[in-house]
């Protein structure tokens, strides 16, 4: 198995605000058999780190936030620690770590020095708080998953903790709005999940104008292929030709020529791939809407993965349509408007219609699989069940999901 083979995947953790403010890292290999490739998570962690130093860096995965690295015993107990900035940081002891007074005083020292832990997965029956207790004086973050209370509340959960004053609370696994605002309800401090991905509309929102100004140019660009007109449509939007601008001008492009018009652009770019970057311009309004960053690199990895997908199965002419389709797929999330209302601002193909709306057809059946991969965290099961429903080997779909993933975290802003 080659270096490039091996990836770290990420889940983003929101504040009580619906901020991002930090990752959980987890590592991504190379499918090659049902099995993991790494043996233990002593293993498993060690990839993490050596890729974060040697072949990411720390500021392209993480940005300004903090990363979550999953722990155990034989972690704790090594020096791996001091390979990586303690402020960057918060260790997760997995549920199952064996809490020996080694690994006690370990923690304790780590803690003393500024180190950060987290317990994973943590149950909060009594036996199990009893067996970690002696760790929480050294605890920051205590992440709960939502789908494993065992018909405790959330109040009885926040509840055993009361005497801990220094410990966070991370829900996990929040599946949508009314948890999450049940969870801040109860006095949980972050939370894990795709649950941002979730619509919730809003009655009479106003639509920002940069949306409405590129509404109106994918308009045009499905009732003429006069490059004049468009031309002179982008003349009327500023904001929209110094974005496109840029957007030639970045390392996608290797564009050598001096740039004399928008029209030398457009004519460069052609009408559909002009409608994909169209479609992720959409994302741009809302700077201060919660989850808004999350939403957009969600929408980049689907826009991305839905154009490789089609190319893999031999029909690139349908690539700049599968990327549009990917890139809309979470526009209903992000302007609080119902998928429906949007369409009927936007005179798309029906095929694209059928796949935002209903999911169905040819690109609603790759929407879905795009769903599903981006969720999942046993990314190699289900590649294995996925793979073989659209005629591609295992090997092949998770390069396709690989090349997609990491397109996502280089065009990350952070």
């Amino acid at each position: 198995m080659r270096e490039t083979d091996i990836f770290i995947g990420r889940q983003p953790i929101f504040d009580r605000d619906g901020k991002c403010i930090s990752y959980e890292l987890l590592y991504r290999s190379a499918y090659e058999s049902s099995e993991a490739v790494f043996s233990n998570n002593a293993d498993a962690t060690a990839r993490v780190i050596i890729n974060l130093i040697h072949n990411i860096g720390l500021s392209s995965i993480l940005g300004n936030k903090i990363g979550y690295i999953n722990v155990d015993e034989q972690i704790i107990l090594s020096d791996v620690f001091l390979s990586l900035p303690k402020s960057k940081f918060v260790f997760e002891i997995l549920e199952y770590t064996k809490v020996t007074p080694d690994v006690i005083e370990k923690v304790r020292h780590l803690h003393e020095i500024g180190y950060k832990f987290a317990l994973d997965d943590f149950s909060c029956e009594n036996e199990n708080i009893e067996y970690f207790k002696l760790l929480f004086p050294y605890i920051d973050v205590v992440k709960i998953d939502l789908l494993a209370l065992n018909n405790m509340t959330l109040e009885e959960i926040i509840g055993k903790f009361s005497s801990y004053q220094d410990i966070k609370l991370l829900a996990e696994k929040v599946e949508n709005i009314e948890i999450f605002e049940q969870c801040i309800k109860a006095g949980f401090d972050y939370f894990q999940g795709y649950f941002f991905e979730k619509p919730t509309v809003i009655s009479g929102i106003k639509i920002e104008p940069s949306v409405i100004n590129a509404i109106d140019i994918i308009n045009t660009l499905y009732s003429t292929a006069d490059m004049n007109l468009i031309s002179e449509k982008f003349s009327f939007y500023p904001e929209l030709t110094f974005n496109l601008l840029r957007y030639i001008n970045s390392a996608e492009f290797s564009f050598r020529h001096e740039i004399t018009s928008i029209k030398q652009i457009l004519n460069l770019l052609g009408p559909s791939r002009l409608r994909s970057w169209l479609g992720l311009f959409l994302y741009s309004g809302h700077h201060e809407e919660r989850f808004q960053e999350a939403i957009v690199d969600a929408a980049k990895f689907r826009a991305n993965m839905m154009r490789e997908l089609v190319i893999a199965l031999g029909k690139p002419k349908l690539a700049d349509e599968a990327f549009l389709v990917g890139s809309l797929s979470l526009i209903d999330t992000y302007l609080h408007i119902s998928m429906e209302d949007i369409i009927h601002k936007i005179h798309l193909a029906q095929p694209l219609v059928d796949a935002l709306v209903k999911r169905e057809g040819y690109f609603g059946k790759l929407l879905l699989i795009t769903e599903k991969l981006e969720k999942t965290e046993n990314i190699q099961t289900l590649i294995e069940h996925l793979a073989p429903k659209i005629n591609l080997t295992t090997d092949q779909l998770y390069r396709i999901y690989s090349k997609a993933y990491n397109y996502t975290i280089e065009t990350h802003l952070s």
